[in-house]
C-alpha cells in the first residue's frame, strides 16, 4: 500500500516547491466551471446482503473510513439516462469489505452519502484473497462500447500478493464474466505492480455484436513498464522503455513512479491510414510522451531478441511530445481526439487537441473549480445514451492522502461530470442522466 501512498504524497507535498522553479505552459486562464454533482460523500456506506453479518461495533478499528480511498469511477447509460455508477476501493490495506462497488440502484438518485453494494455480488469478493477465481483487489475499470466492464484485479491486500493481477471481463446486460486472464509472472512484480491506468481498445472493423477482439493496455508505474492483452489471442506482453522510466519522464528527481496514464486515439478521430498513438505520462512529470499504437500492438517486437539496431529504432518510436510544465494526475481522451488532464495544483482541467503542439497555445484550460476539482484520482469520458461524450471524475480531499485534518462532515469524494460539449464550448455543464436533467 505504501507505494501509492507515497507516490499521492510526494506529490501533493513537493508540488508548490516544483511550481516555483517552472513556468506553466498552460494558458492561465481561470474559469470557474459549476460541475453537475452525482454523488458525494462524507464517509462511505458500504453494505452487505442480509445473509452475511455486517461488521460488528468490536471490529470497528477493521473496517474504520480512512481504510477506505476509491480510486476509480465509471458509469454504463440505459435507455432514457438510466445509470449505474461503479467505484474501485482497492484494498491497500486490511479492512475493506469489497473493491468493486457500484451505487445501490435504491439510492440512484441520491445526492449525499448513497450507499453502496458489492459488484457483481458480494459472494465475489469475501474470500479476501483466498480463493483466487473471484476478485481480491479490484483497482482500475474501463467500459467498453461492447457493453463490457474491464477490470484490473491486483491480487494484493495491504502490499501481500494474494494472487497472481487478472484481467477481468463483465457483460453488463448480464452481470456476469464472460472473459478472465491471468497476467504471467513475468510481466509483473509481486507487491510492487500495482497497475493506476487502463484502457481498452476494439477493433475498427468488429460490430459491437462481435466484440471477440479487444486491446488492453495497463500501466506500472512502479514497474516502469505497460502490459498489453490481446483479447483474441489470450497473450499478453510487457513494453519497457527508457520513457517510461522516472530518470527520463520526471524534473523532479526524487519521484519514483514512472508511466502513470495510458490513453488511446480515439477510431472516429483517426480517419483511414492516419496513425493513431497511445499517450502517457509520471505522475511527478510535466511532460507527455507518445509512441505508435500499431507499435505498441506488435507483440514480436516486445516478445523476441533484439538487436541493437533495433532496440535504437523502437526507443525513437517514443516520442517526448511537450511539456505541460505543470503537473496533471489523471487522463482521459474524447471521441473527438481531445486530451484530458487534471491538474493537482490548480484544480483545473485543461484539454489539448490531438495533431496539434503540445504547448501553451494548444493547452487550454477548460474548468476551474477548487472545491470540486481537488485531487482526481479518477477522470472517464463515457458515452451516454444520446451517443454524446461525457466527462466524469472522481474528485477526493487530498487531506485523505496526507494525514490531515479531515472533519467529520467534509465531504471526502465526489463524483462531478459535464458534457464534452459543455466543456470545450464554455457552456454551463449539464448531463443527459434523468434526475439531473435541466428542466
Amino acid at each position: 500500500m505504501w507505494l501509492i501512498y507515497y507516490s499521492m504524497v510526494h506529490v501533493l507535498l513537493h508540488l508548490v516547491v516544483a511550481l516555483s522553479d517552472a513556468e506553466s505552459d498552460v494558458k492561465p486562464v481561470l474559469r470557474r466551471k459549476e460541475f453537475v454533482t452525482l454523488h458525494k460523500w462524507t464517509e462511505l456506506k458500504l453494505t452487505v446482503p442480509s445473509e452475511y453479518q455486517q461488521p460488528s461495533t468490536l471490529d470497528a478499528m477493521q473496517y474504520a473510513q480512512d481504510k477506505l480511498l476509491p480510486v476509480d469511477v465509471d458509469l454504463e447509460y440505459g435507455d432514457d439516462g438510466y445509470h449505474r455508477t461503479f467505484l474501485t476501493i482497492p484494498r491497500l490495506s486490511h479492512g475493506v469489505l469489497y473493491s468493486l462497488a457500484v451505487v445501490a440502484d435504491s439510492d440512484n438518485s441520491t445526492l449525499l452519502n448513497p450507499h453502496l453494494v458489492a459488484y457483481p455480488s458480494y459472494d465475489w469478493h469475501s474470500s479476501f484473497g483466498q480463493n483466487c477465481s473471484t476478485i481480491t483487489s479490484a483497482i482500475r475499470t474501463f467500459i467498453d462500447d461492447c457493453w463490457r466492464l474491464w477490470v484490473v484485479d491486483l491480487g494484493q491486500i495491504n502490499g501481500i500478493q494474494y494472487c497472481a493481477p487478472q484481467i477481468l471481463a463483465f457483460d453488463l446486460t448480464t452481470d456476469q464474466l464472460i472473459h478472465r486472464y491471468i497476467i504471467p509472472p513475468s510481466q509483473y512484480t509481486p507487491g510492487i505492480s500495482i497497475f493506476t491506468a487502463l484502457a481498452v481498445d476494439i477493433e475498427e472493423s468488429m460490430m459491437k455484436s462481435d466484440c471477440g477482439h479487444a486491446m488492453v493496455y495497463i500501466a506500472d508505474p512502479w514497474g516502469y513498464g505497460l502490459i498489453v492483452y490481446d483479447m483474441s489471442r489470450r497473450k499478453s506482453w510487457r513494453i519497457q522503455n527508457m520513457h517510461m522510466q522516472p530518470e527520463l519522464l520526471t524534473q523532479d528527481k526524487t519521484g519514483s513512479s514512472g508511466i502513470f496514464t495510458v490513453s488511446i486515439s480515439p477510431k472516429q478521430y483517426a480517419k483511414e491510414k492516419v496513425d493513431r498513438h497511445l499517450y502517457f505520462h509520471a505522475l511527478n512529470s510535466f511532460l507527455e510522451v507518445s509512441v505508435p499504437l500499431e507499435l505498441a500492438n506488435n507483440a514480436s517486437l516486445w516478445t523476441a531478441a533484439k538487436t541493437a539496431d533495433t532496440q535504437k529504432n523502437l526507443f525513437n518510436q517514443f516520442k517526448i511530445i511537450g511539456s505541460r510544465g505543470i503537473q496533471c494526475e489523471s487522463e482521459a481522451m474524447d471521441s473527438h481526439g481531445n486530451l484530458y488532464c487534471s491538474l493537482i495544483s490548480s484544480n483545473a482541467l485543461i484539454a489539448w487537441k490531438e495533431d496539434t503542439d503540445y504547448d501553451s497555445d494548444h493547452l487550454k484550460v477548460v474548468a476551474y473549480n477548487p472545491d470540486k476539482l481537488r485531487f482526481v484520482t479518477g477522470l472517464k469520458v463515457n458515452r451516454n445514451n444520446l451517443d454524446e461524450d461525457e466527462l466524469w471524475a472522481l474528485s477526493s480531499n487530498p487531506e485523505l492522502f496526507v494525514g490531515g485534518n479531515v472533519l467529520r462532515e467534509d465531504i471526502k469524494f465526489q463524483i462531478i461530470g459535464c458534457r464534452v460539449k459543455d466543456l470545450l464550448e464554455n457552456e454551463p455543464c449539464s448531463v443527459v442522466i434523468k434526475h439531473l436533467r435541466k428542466a
